[in-house]
Order: C-alpha cells, then sequence, then structure tokens
C-alpha cells in the first residue's frame, strides 16, 4: 500500500528534491537537542532513532518550560559548507508528531546573535507531511539582514513560547530546485 503524504506549501516533482538528510533505522543522527538550559532555562529532552506512522526517524521529545525565563527546545542539523544553497529555490522537511506548531529556523553566518533567525511556523500533524518552504517565505526575526542562503550553516526545528511536551519527528530534510 502506497503512503499518501501530505503536503505544505508549493507542489514540488520529487525530481526536484535534494536530499541533505533521510532517516535509517539504526543510524546515528545528526540532529543534535539544544534546549534553553544553556541560557539558564528549565527546558529538557532529547534527541532518540525511532519508528513513527511506519517510517524510520529522528524524534526529539521533552518539555518546555517558562520557567527561569526559559521557553525552547529545538533539534538542530548543521549544514555542511559548499553545499551551492544559492541555487536551491528553497528546502523541504517531512515531520510528524501530535497537532501543535513548532518553527522552523535557519541560521546563517549573516546572523551574529543567538536569538537572531530567518523562520517560518510549521501546522505539525500526526502523518506525514512534507513542508516546501521557498526562501522567501523565511522571515527575518530580530534582524535587518536579508536571507543569504549561500550564508545557511544550520536549520533547526523548534518547540518554543509555551509550556508544552514535545514530540516531532524528522524523516528527510533537504533542498529543492
Amino acid at each position: 500500500m502506497k503512503e499518501t503524504l501530505r503536503t505544505h506549501g508549493p507542489a514540488v516533482q520529487a525530481e526536484q528534491l535534494v536530499d541533505i538528510y533521510q532517516a535509517r533505522a539504526n543510524d546515528r543522527s545528526p540532529w543534535m537537542a539544544i534546549s534553553d538550559q544553556v541560557m539558564g532555562g528549565e527546558s529538557s529532552g532529547g534527541i532518540r532513532q525511532d519508528c513513527r506512522v511506519g517510517s524510520a526517524c529522528t524524534c526529539l521529545t521533552g518539555r518546555t518550560s517558562l520557567e527561569n525565563n526559559g521557553g525552547f527546545l529545538q533539534m538542530k542539523l548543521e549544514i555542511e559548507p559548499g553545499e551551492p544553497l544559492a541555487e536551491y529555490a528553497g528546502l523541504f522537511i517531512e515531520l510528524c508528531g501530535p497537532a501543535h506548531d513548532y518553527n522552523l529556523n535557519v541560521k546563517t553566518t549573516q546572523l551574529d546573535k543567538p536569538w537572531q533567525s530567518f523562520r517560518c511556523t510549521l501546522p505539525i500533524a500526526p502523518q506525514w507531511t512534507r513542508f516546501v518552504v521557498p526562501y522567501t517565505e523565511l522571515s527575518a526575526h530580530r534582524t535587518d539582514a536579508e536571507f543569504d542562503p549561500a550564508t545557511m550553516r544550520s536549520v533547526a526545528v523548534i518547540a518554543i513560547g509555551e509550556a508544552f511536551d514535545v514530540d516531532v519527528c524528522v524523516r528527510r530534510f533537504g533542498f529543492y530546485r
């Protein structure tokens, strides 16, 4: 039986997708967990390999807390320098988890403060959803810089701004032409 993949964003043909990450059972994940504890907050969680809705994936689970000026938990993937990022039209990511909004944050070498990013909101659902995000849909957050994809250094899925149980999984990430 063929999976029905929900899509969010512009239609993109499979041959336009360029994978940077695809989850595989028993492989170590390149995603890392970061919480607000780096600045004194009390959110906690971690990364683990799992199988959700029939697919191998990397999951971020835990709990965000607003205590002590906290409020975020993220899974972050470093982007290798040398990818021809400016040649792509945008990025895609396949996510699944209980219904909740998460941020997709992109960091570039243009940004020098930890609170700066280019971002958009992703409405996660309990089925695999491919989010197709044109570079033009990434909004500058707490910066006047204009997004330059050639300077991209990381991407993160972030639970932020409210106390809740975090449970979000990624099975695929990359760019599209």
